[in-house]
C-alpha cells in the first residue's frame, strides 16, 4: 500500500496537472487583496499559485480578467427553510458561486427524529455541493411545546462517525447550559471528545449570559440583530456569523462592527431563506454584494464569505486559493453585479446534475381543529397581551392593548388576527392567541411550518377559512395553505410537513402563486409565511405562542391572554 506521505510527495513533484487557469485577479485572502496571477489544480487540490514554466496542463481555462474567489460558504443555515430538499438546494445555490454550507436538519429532525436526520444525509449524496451537517442540539427546543421527536445525546452520538457531520448545531436552550443539564452538557461533550464544533445561538442574552456559553466551549453565533450585540459577542471570544435571509435582515445594522482590525472573526450566513429568495436576490453572494454596496472592501467581504467561514468551523485547507487547499472556486466577470459565475467545486467544473428526490416515511398529520376550538374568550374592559411582529427580524414585540371584543369573544380585524398553534403529531391539544402586523384585511393562511417543532400554525381574521385552511393541510399532507373567503391556494410540502418532492423551480413557481394570494388579502412587505413560522418560537423574544399557550421569553414561562 503507498503510503499517505508518499502520495502527498508524488502529488508535490507532478509536473502534469489537470487544469491550468490565467488571465485571472485570484483573491489572495492573507493580504486582503486580488492579484493578477495563475492557479494549476491537480484533481481536487491547488498544486501552485503563480506562473510556473515547468507545468503542464491537460485543461487550460482563460479567465478572461475576470475574478476569481474561493467558493462562497454559508456558515449556518437550515435548507428545510428553502422548501427543497438537499439535492434540489444544490441545484439552486450552485450557480450563486456557493460550494459549501454547514446545515441543520433541525427542522426534519423536529419532525422525524434520527430518521429525518438520515434522511439529509443520504440526500445530500445527490449534489456536489459540500455539505457538512451539524447535529441539532435541541429536539425539542424547550418543554415549552410538544415535537414529533426527541433526540438525546445517546442518539446523536453515533453521527459522529459519518464524515460529513461537523458538530453540533446551534445551542439553543440556554437554560439546559446554564442549570448544568446532564444530557445537554453530554451531546457538547460528545462533539468535542469526536473533535468537533459547537456552534452557539445566543438570542437576547447578556454579556455574563455569553460567558456561560463561551466557558462551556461554544464561540460562535448568528444571532445578533446590530453592531453593539455583535461586539458584545467578539468581545466575549465569539466568531460572528452575520445574518442575512427571509425574514432575519441584519447585515446592514451589524456591518459597521466590522474592521480591517476584527474582521477575521465575521463571516455569512443565510440561516433561513427561501427558494424564491435565493433565486432573485441571491445566498451567499448577496451577503457579499451587500457589504460591498454598502463601502466595504471585496476583498474583505470575499474574504468573509469563505476563508473566515472555513476557520469559524475549523476546516483545514479550506476557503483560500494558494498551494495545498482543495479547489473550490467562482469566477466572477466583475465584483459589480456578481452575476451568475463559473463555479468549480473539487477541482470540477459544475454543470447541472441531476438528483431522483426519495420519499421519507409518510409523517401523517394527526391534529383537529374546529371553530370552538378556536374561539378567544375575553373581558371587554380589560387589555391583552399582543404579539407584535417586527418586519424583517424574527423577534416579535410584547405589548398590551385595547383589542375587539363582542359578547365576551374576541372579534379579529386588520389590526388585530388570531393566531392558532396545533400539535399535530398526537392531537395533544393547541394554543390561541392574538397577533399584530399581518394587517390582513380577510381570509388566513396556515402551514405546517412552525419553529422549531413544527407543529400547524394559523393566523387569520375569519374563523370560517382558518378551519378551512387547517382542513387543507391535512388534504395535501402538510404545506402552506392561503384561504381568502373560501378560495384556496396550496403549496404541499409532503416531505416532513416541511419540503417539497418537486424540482426547485416548480416550488418557486408555486410558491410565487402562494404569495401572490396572500397579496390579495394584505399589503405586508414581508415573507407571510416565514415569518409567521417564527412567531411560534419560544428561544426567540419577545412573545410568541406554542401549542401550549402564549409564551413570555423575559419571564421564561406561559402567560394568559388577559391577566
Amino acid at each position: 500500500m503507498v503510503s499517505y506521505k508518499k502520495l502527498k510527495v508524488r502529488h508535490i513533484v507532478t509536473k502534469l496537472v489537470t487544469w491550468h487557469i490565467k488571465n485571472a485577479k485570484i483573491l489572495d485572502v492573507f493580504n486582503l487583496k486580488f492579484d493578477d496571477t495563475e492557479l494549476w489544480i491537480n484533481d481536487n487540490q491547488i498544486l501552485y499559485r503563480g506562473k510556473r514554466s515547468d507545468l503542464t496542463a491537460e485543461n487550460t481555462f482563460d479567465a478572461g480578467g475576470g475574478y476569481i474567489v474561493p467558493g462562497l460558504i454559508d456558515s449556518h443555515l437550515h435548507i428545510e427553510s428553502s422548501l427543497l430538499t438537499p439535492s434540489e438546494f444544490g441545484k439552486l445555490v450552485i450557480p450563486h458561486g456557493i460550494t459549501r454550507i454547514f446545515a441543520d436538519p433541525h427542522e426534519i429532525a423536529s419532525v422525524a427524529g434520527v430518521s429525518g436526520i438520515q434522511y439529509m444525509l443520504e440526500d445530500a449524496k445527490q449534489t456536489p455541493l459540500n455539505i457538512h451537517y451539524m447535529l441539532p442540539s435541541s429536539i425539542p427546543a424547550t418543554p415549552f411545546e410538544h415535537a414529533g421527536a426527541t433526540l438525546h445525546a445517546d442518539a446523536l452520538k453515533p453521527f459522529y462517525s459519518v464524515p460529513e457531520v461537523n458538530g453540533l448545531a446551534e445551542v439553543m436552550d440556554f437554560p439546559a447550559v446554564a442549570n448544568l443539564d446532564p444530557d445537554m452538557l453530554q451531546k457538547i461533550k460528545d462533539a468535542e471528545d469526536a473533535g468537533r464544533h459547537v456552534d452557539g445561538h445566543a438570542a437576547g442574552l447578556t454579556p455574563e449570559q455569553l460567558a456561560v456559553y463561551r466557558n462551556v466551549g461554544i464561540d460562535t453565533d448568528h444571532e445578533s440583530e446590530n453592531a453593539k450585540e455583535a461586539l458584545e459577542r467578539l468581545n466575549a471570544g465569539f466568531s460572528i456569523f452575520v445574518r442575512e435571509g427571509t425574514v432575519e435582515r441584519d447585515e446592514k445594522a451589524i456591518l459597521p462592527a466590522i474592521t480591517m482590525a476584527n474582521q477575521s472573526h465575521f463571516s455569512f450566513a443565510t440561516d433561513d431563506k427561501t427558494a424564491n429568495d435565493i433565486q432573485s436576490e441571491g445566498s451567499i453572494d448577496y451577503s457579499v454584494k451587500l457589504a460591498i454596496e454598502n463601502g466595504m472592501d471585496p476583498a474583505i467581504s470575499f474574504t468573509i464569505a469563505t476563508y473566515n467561514a472555513a476557520q469559524a468551523h475549523k476546516l483545514q485547507n479550506i476557503g483560500a486559493l494558494t498551494d495545498g487547499f482543495v479547489a473550490d472556486l467562482a469566477v466572477f466577470d466583475d465584483l459589480a453585479h456578481l452575476e451568475t459565475p463559473k463555479v468549480m467545486i473539487g477541482g470540477h467544473w459544475y454543470k447541472d446534475n441531476q438528483s431522483i428526490v426519495t420519499p421519507l416515511a409518510n409523517q401523517s398529520l394527526n391534529f383537529s381543529l374546529t371553530k370552538s376550538d378556536i374561539t378567544l374568550p375575553l373581558q371587554s374592559d380589560k387589555p391583552a397581551h399582543i404579539i407584535n411582529i417586527t418586519p424583517h427580524h424574527i423577534t416579535t414585540e410584547h405589548t398590551v392593548e385595547e383589542v375587539p371584543v363582542e359578547q365576551g369573544l374576541f372579534v379579529a380585524n386588520k389590526t388585530f388576527a388570531k393566531i392558532v398553534v396545533a400539535e399535530r403529531y398526537h392531537n395533544l391539544g393547541h394554543g390561541v392567541g392574538i397577533i399584530k402586523g399581518f394587517n390582513m384585511r380577510d381570509g388566513a393562511i396556515a402551514s405546517t411550518i412552525a419553529h422549531d417543532s413544527h407543529n400547524v400554525i394559523i393566523a387569520g381574521v375569519n374563523d370560517d377559512d382558518m378551519i378551512l385552511a387547517a382542513d387543507m393541510l391535512h388534504e395535501i399532507d402538510g404545506g402552506q395553505v392561503v384561504v381568502n373567503h373560501g378560495k384556496i391556494t396550496t403549496l404541499p410540502l409532503p416531505i416532513g410537513g416541511l419540503m417539497s418532492d418537486q424540482p426547485f423551480e416548480n416550488v418557486i413557481k408555486t410558491n410565487q402563486q402562494l404569495l401572490q394570494a396572500f397579496s390579495e388579502i394584505s399589503d405586508v412587505p414581508f415573507d407571510p409565511f416565514l415569518t409567521l413560522s417564527f412567531m411560534a418560537l419560544p428561544v426567540i423574544p419577545s412573545l410568541k405562542i406554542t401549542d401550549q399557550g402564549l409564551f413570555d421569553f423575559e419571564k421564561f414561562d406561559f402567560i394568559t391572554v388577559q391577566d
